[in-house]
């Protein structure tokens, strides 16, 4: 059971979860689906954990999958380097 607050949920988008999934395997099998939550303006975030469950960004997939289903980030390389790594 998750301690994250009841919010509504909808489906991933296709590239929210190709997002996700750069993230999983940056950091993590345990950042999962059930762990996203919606924001008012429906946009799907996730607080990310590491591998020893150590909270240390969150990232709102929603915006990341738009900006590289546009091109606005060029590949997954640039997604992983750029917005996924910290610092």
């Amino acid at each position: 059971m998750s301690d994250l607050p009841d919010n509504p949920r909808r489906p991933l988008t296709h590239h929210e979860i190709v997002v996700l999934e750069q993230i999983q395997d940056m950091y993590g099998p345990q950042n999962t689906e059930d762990r996203i939550f919606f924001s008012d303006r429906d946009e799907a975030v996730l607080m990310v954990t590491d591998r020893n469950g150590v909270a240390g960004m969150m990232t709102v997939l929603t915006n990341l999958a738009a900006w590289y289903a546009d091109g606005t980030i060029g590949s997954l390389q640039e997604l992983r380097d750029k917005w996924l790594s910290p610092g």
